[in-house]
């Protein structure tokens, strides 16, 4: 994640929140805190990855990984792209989602697949209305949209889905089921209950990357095991 510092309140801001910091600070101007580069106005949007501390302070003799930072390149790459469609003026985004939008961009690791956003919206900003969940979800749709063969693509369809999930071996009763074994005594915050079921998936031995797992956790709950006030998934009632 990138961050500036605003040239004229000294404001450490990271991207996501900085056009936001801007407009009621009135700066023209920032810094980014890694590389010190200083950016106009218009100039910091395409400021999107910077050195990492250890590149800065060794100079020369730094050797990158080949791996380093890579998802969150992606990350704020796609936010980015959020961005620009709620800021286009052509754009046809009701004043109301697209402040929506612009507040969840301040949230870190956003998923990028529909049921899992639907839920994310859920416990991040305590937006229940499905109706406006959709509407937030068709920007971020557009905003995830990749050319494939010339062709356009939306956010990852069901079959998507189901071809990155880790895939099944034996002693792991999968995801679902994991789910409603570790809810069996009681009810529990959805962010525990995907880390318990992430830490179960890799005791079965599995591997993957600890926030795709997640991602796939909370993706794999079910609709109407999620409480409507609050952060908390139980089982349904026999």
């Amino acid at each position: 994640m990138v961050y500036f510092e605003c040239g004229l309140c000294n404001e450490t801001v990271k991207k996501p929140k900085l056009a936001k910091h801007l407009q009621s600070c009135g700066s023209s101007w920032v810094s980014c805190i890694d590389c010190s580069k200083v950016f106009a106005w218009n100039e910091w949007e395409k400021h999107t990855s910077c050195m990492s501390e250890a590149q800065k302070y060794q100079g020369n003799l730094y050797q990158a990984k080949e791996s380093t930072n890579k998802g969150q390149l992606k990350q704020d790459t796609w936010v980015d792209g959020v961005r620009r469609a709620i800021e286009d003026p052509q754009s046809d985004i009701a004043p109301q989602i697209r402040n929506l939008v612009q507040k969840l961009l301040g949230f870190d690791n956003i998923p990028r697949k529909q049921k899992p956003f639907g839920n994310f919206v859920k416990n991040s900003l305590k937006i229940w209305d499905q109706p406006k969940i959709d509407a937030m979800w068709d920007v971020i749709a557009v905003a995830n949209a990749k050319p494939v063969n010339g062709k356009p693509t939306g956010a990852a369809g069901p079959a998507a889905a189901e071809e990155n999930k880790p895939p099944a071996r034996a002693g792991w009763p999968g995801w679902k089921r994991a789910i409603d074994e570790e809810l069996k005594s009681g009810a529990m915050p959805w962010k525990r209950l995907c880390t318990r079921v992430v830490e179960r998936y890799r005791e079965s031995g599995h591997s993957g990357d600890n926030d795709e797992l997640e991602l796939q956790a909370l993706s794999s709950i079910p609709e109407d095991y999620c409480c409507p006030k609050t952060p908390t998934v139980k089982l349904c009632a026999a």
